[in-house]
């Protein structure tokens, strides 16, 4: 995975950038959308405008950006992580599915991941092998090794590519991207 993660170091000098980005195999837009709680289409922005968007509006209300991938939907949450949510992962993933999503921001990291309706993963890649990292539940594929601390953003996008078939585009980070409003904090509790 070493390989694959040096495709991703570009992220490494995206100081700014907090997202959830999930991949959701078997599903439409428009499920995505609705698991989500998505309220009303925004517009379009680029994920760095969404981010200072979702900075002046953070108490208001979160955003997310759809785009189709290969057979699969794509959400990407700027500085949201509705897309960690177990419930949210496990509902989006039923009947054959899967959902994978990565979600970094100063305050953490998260890796969530789900199959026909089964959370199979969710662990913080900063902490495999630690203490910390106690009450993870970690898939069999993790390797603490994959997740040097120093590349943690490149080797979890690496993972999403590995485990998903989708590789993420960094002109994703500038092109205008149909945005949609979610509720507050982040989203609609899926929990």
């Amino acid at each position: 995975m070493r390989r694959l993660s040096e495709h991703y170091s570009w992220v490494e000098h995206e100081y700014d950038l907090a997202w959830t980005i999930a991949v959701i195999a078997d599903r439409r837009a428009a499920e995505v959308l609705a698991a989500y709680g998505s309220t009303a289409e925004h517009g379009e922005l680029t994920v760095r405008a969404a981010l200072v968007e979702r900075a002046e509006h953070f108490d208001d209300y979160g955003l997310l950006q759809v785009l189709d991938v290969r057979g699969a939907v794509v959400a990407i949450e700027p500085n949201g992580w509705t897309g960690t949510a177990p419930a949210l992962a496990e509902r989006l993933s039923v009947d054959g599915g899967h959902f994978f999503a990565v979600y970094w921001s100063p305050s953490g990291c998260q890796i969530v991941e789900a199959r026909d309706g089964r959370l199979t993963g969710r662990f913080d890649p900063t902490f495999i092998g630690s203490a910390a990292g106690a009450n993870d539940l970690l898939p069999g594929w993790v390797e603490p090794e994959d997740f040097p601390l120093a590349h943690v953003e490149a080797s979890s996008l690496a993972a999403l590519e590995r485990r998903t078939g989708v590789a993420v585009d960094r002109s994703w980070i500038d092109k205008p991207l149909t945005t949609y409003r979610l509720p507050p904090a982040g989203g609609r509790s899926a929990e």
